[in-house]
């Protein structure tokens, strides 16, 4: 445990991709302990409808490596002209060290220790924007938690989504009922290589926030 203050883990708790350890092996009881106290996290009506799914044989990561650089390269095709340094983020602090630290999960990925499914019950393709709110809001939230229990214990992860433009291969190849549950994300887990992590960029508050009404 890394006895790190509240604010210290909500100030430095970040997506891990170059800095995670692939060599050392993850504990299930630990992977288990940071889920039960994400499964605290607030869900909608405490109906506890979502389903975590924890993927550790490296067969399976191996294919599931495969299906996640399919999807990124599926949502590249989509951006056209707008990428490299026309992408829209490319002028943002740090972009250059985003993309290597992307570009480094994706040639890594079949060596992660262990995959995190988040899954939420049922579809919200064609729902309105309430129950797609309350769907994922009944979710996400969790999920973070689960980052920050492993910020704490010496672990890390990347929120990622790539994968999602292969979701229903990925259902047929763990078995999960595609018309019954949405995967929310793909989360690698590991040890990271040092805890040494700071508060990264973000906008001034007063470029993002305002008081009474919207500016």
């Amino acid at each position: 445990m890394l006895n790190l203050t509240a604010d210290e883990l909500l100030t430095t708790t970040r997506s891990v991709r170059k800095r995670l350890d692939f060599d050392k092996a993850v504990d299930r009881t630990v992977i288990q302990e940071c889920l039960e106290i994400a499964f605290q996290a607030p869900n909608g009506s405490n109906m506890n409808t979502w389903k975590w799914l924890i993927v550790d044989d490296p067969a399976l990561i191996a294919r599931i490596s495969e299906l996640y650089n399919q999807g990124t390269e599926d949502f590249i095709a989509t951006m056209g002209d707008a990428v490299g340094e026309n992408y829209i983020g490319a002028s943002v602090p740090g972009f250059s060290g985003i993309n290597e630290s992307v570009d480094y999960l994706r040639q890594n990925m079949p060596r992660v220790p262990a995959i995190l499914f988040p899954l939420m019950s049922g579809r919200v393709e064609n729902s309105g924007v309430f129950w797609q709110a309350s769907s994922y809001g009944s979710i996400l939230q969790a999920t973070w938690s689960f980052f920050l229990a492993l910020r704490e214990r010496g672990m890390g992860s990347a929120w990622t989504t790539a994968h999602l433009w292969r979701e229903q291969e990925v259902a047929e190849l763990l078995g999960i009922p595609f018309d019954q549950y949405t995967q929310v994300g793909l989360f690698p887990i590991a040890h990271t290589v040092g805890h040494d992590f700071k508060p990264a960029y973000r906008k001034a508050f007063d470029e993002v926030a305002s008081w009474n009404r919207f500016q």
